[in-house]
């Protein structure tokens, strides 16, 4: 089932302006008006209840729901994910770390950041089916740009934003509110980010803590049993890579399985252990190259390639750069 956390129901709550009251339509959906912040760390709902809410949370007519709830949006509420987005060393490590642990508060919705040319383009994905869906994907992409904003030192603005579905009945606050142009009826839900942007340091980076909340999150992660399959090999295969990029047989057998059954699994969800392990080992490249102390030699065996000349190859293929000009177009 597809679930989403209380913090993001309690914010669409807190930035409704329907004639119903906060504390009746909490009630609707089960919640309690009051809760400690650990208490609603631990509340979940269905999505198609999480959509309900919205649509009833929003007026004819109403169409800044998603800005309000991104001023409202609370980067602590998110308890462990929060703290380790704050202390991701740049905007980038903090984008990187919100797409994998994202997880940990709902499955409804994926993050990925994705190349271009002098930047990155952070992709959500998560159908727009009902106008709940499209009310909550620009919700979501409101409070990525606050969070953004709360954990660095400047008003970070994206270069444009993008939606899959078509523009609501006023836009008038949102270009201001994002600072940049918004585009209705895209391809799909992004913000277009410069490299500029992308390595904007977080005021409270730290490695040490960092490793901390990482290691929770991966724990948090391993436990949910809701997680699909395709998150599940990726995981497995990411933890393995250090040892070599690991055999489909092992990581069924990590999964409690047989090769036979996870491959049928995948192929059902239209993926393969191939484009899931290659996007493992690239992604763990990607982050290794950007935080800068390792070196390609280490990069190509802690990530699973057969020498050096195997990785800079992938890598380029997968950022359009070879990892000399991607790292040393972070420090420019």
């Amino acid at each position: 089932m597809n679930v989403i956390g209380g913090v993001f129901v309690r914010t669409v709550v807190a930035a409704s302006v329907s004639d119903e009251s906060r504390e009746d339509l909490l009630a609707s959906v089960g919640l309690p008006a009051t809760v400690t912040r650990a208490e609603a760390s631990r509340e979940i709902l269905s999505a198609d209840t999480y959509y309900d809410l919205i649509e009833r949370a929003t007026p004819p007519g109403d169409a800044d729901l998603p800005i309000r709830y991104g001023e409202l949006f609370d980067l602590d509420a998110l308890g462990a994910l929060g703290l380790a987005f704050k202390t991701a060393p740049t905007v980038r490590d903090a984008l990187q770390r919100l797409s994998r642990y994202i997880l940990v508060l709902t499955n409804t919705l994926e993050y990925e950041l994705r190349p271009a040319e002098a930047g990155a383009v952070y992709v959500l994905s998560r159908p727009d089916h009902r106008r709940g869906a499209r009310i909550a994907n620009e919700c979501a992409m409101a409070a990525i740009v606050k969070v953004l904003r709360e954990a660095t030192t400047r008003a970070l603005a994206p270069s444009q934003v993008t939606f899959s579905h078509p523009a609501p009945s006023s836009t008038s606050r949102h270009r201001d509110y994002f600072g940049a142009p918004v585009v209705f009826d895209a391809s799909h839900n992004s913000l277009v980010l410069s490299d500029r942007v992308l390595a904007t340091p977080t005021k409270l980076g730290d490695e040490g803590i960092s490793a901390f909340l990482l290691a929770e999150l991966d724990q948090l992660r391993r436990r949910r049993p809701d997680r699909p399959l395709d998150d599940q090999v990726y995981t497995a295969v990411t933890d393995a890579l250090p040892d070599g990029l690991p055999r489909r047989a092992q990581i069924a057998r990590r999964l409690g399985m047989s090769e036979r059954t996870m491959l049928r699994r995948l192929a059902e969800h239209g993926e393969t252990y191939q484009s899931i392990a290659r996007r493992a080992q690239l992604e763990a490249a990607e982050a290794l190259v950007t935080e800068g102390t390792a070196s390609f030699g280490e990069i190509a065996f802690l990530t699973g390639f057969s020498d050096q000349s195997a990785f800079s190859r992938a890598f380029k293929g997968y950022t359009g750069v070879t990892p000399m000009a991607f790292r040393e177009g972070l420090a420019s």
